[in-house]
């Protein structure tokens, strides 16, 4: 195996990890959130607009929990932010890699629009299956817009360092 070849499968390699993280933390059921009711957003922006007001008048940190003087490195990585940023930043996050190891784990080159199809398709299957299967999921059309920016930034950097 040529040293391009083992470079472009490890490409694959890391895709198809992060493929199985991506369905592992949006497909499987969350059992503290069930709430056996259909729950959709279908308006744009709504949950993103409520995300930036609660921000704008809470902050991004949750000092309260701050304030306790927590030691345990895992409350911290998960409590030290609001909720609203935590979703806001997480939608965003989450999708970088599939922007940027798409193109890089295909062999021909690929283009933005291709890309873009790609993401957009992703989340698309996501937020759909969300809203058929699972019941502690919220099927939200905001996450995929943040999902989306989160992919093309992805790209961009792929773009970038390419």
């Amino acid at each position: 195996m040529s040293k391009n070849n083992r470079v472009a499968f490890l490409f694959k390699l890391l895709l198809l990890a992060y493929l199985g993280f991506l369905v592992i933390l949006t497909l499987l059921p969350d059992a503290s959130n069930i709430t056996y009711e259909t729950t959709v957003n279908l308006i744009p922006l709504t949950t993103i607009d409520n995300f930036f007001y609660d921000i704008m008048v809470n902050g991004f940190i949750d000092w309260e929990f701050l304030a306790t003087k927590p030691t345990n490195p895992t409350e911290i990585l998960l409590y030290t932010f609001t909720d609203s940023f935590k979703n806001l930043a997480g939608n965003i996050i989450l999708f970088l890699p599939l922007g940027f190891l798409y193109p890089l784990a295909r062999k021909n080159k690929v283009g933005f629009f291709h890309v873009f199809v790609v993401i957009l398709g992703t989340t698309c299957a996501i937020e759909l299956i969300q809203y058929l299967f699972l019941a502690s999921r919220r099927a939200d059309v905001d996450d995929i817009i943040l999902n989306l920016i989160g992919g093309l930034i992805g790209y961009l950097v792929y773009k970038w360092i390419e």
